[in-house]
């Protein structure tokens, strides 16, 4: 399959899925910030200070998003990167076949309307980061906050691409709504 038509068919998949609606609004580009934290755990093949083995593990899960990994140790570390003031417990795993490093979890959220105004509601969204040699991706799914959302951006080193992410191997991909 063509890049191209494995791009078109993950954006039909990620919009086209029952009950999700990619939202490029305020809501969704909230989590940017928050990327850009986990970004700092994923830049180097060694676990984060202070990080507990949870041994060997393949394909664990981020809520209903698999990780692609196959007997690869991961481990467990807290870090605040939702800017609550609690920490998160995150896992970090480093694949070595793909050359990958992974790092998930779930993080708080503040919910909030299309504007970017709090609603004073909360909730809690799942997460995954990867970044390659090539480039970086991550993505964000949650059904807080009155809607079921999929957004992620990734760079495969052509740009920052910000819509309905999925995974193209190894990858993250995704692909803008316009």
């Amino acid at each position: 399959m063509t890049k191209l038509a494995c791009l078109v068919s993950l954006f039909l998949a990620a919009c086209g899925a029952n009950n999700i609606n990619v939202q490029q609004g305020s809501a969704a580009n909230a989590e940017k910030g928050t990327a850009g934290k986990v970004a700092g755990y994923a830049n180097s093949t060694t676990p984060p200070s202070g990080a507990t083995s949870m041994g060997m593990m393949s394909s664990p899960h981020a809520g209903s998003t698999t990780i692609p990994i196959t007997n690869t140790e991961v481990f467990l570390f807290t870090a605040n990167v939702d800017d609550d003031a609690s920490s998160e417990s995150l896992y970090w795993a480093y694949d070595l076949d793909s050359d990958t490093v992974f790092v998930w979890g779930q993080i708080d959220l503040d919910c909030v309307d299309d504007s970017g105004a709090s609603t004073g509601e909360t909730g809690t969204a799942d997460f995954v980061y990867e970044a390659d040699p090539g480039g970086w991706g991550w993505l964000t799914g949650t059904d807080s906050c009155g809607y079921s959302t999929l957004f992620g951006c990734s760079d495969d080193g052509t740009g920052e691409v910000c819509g309905g992410c999925d995974w193209d191997s190894s990858a993250i991909v995704c692909v803008s709504e316009s």
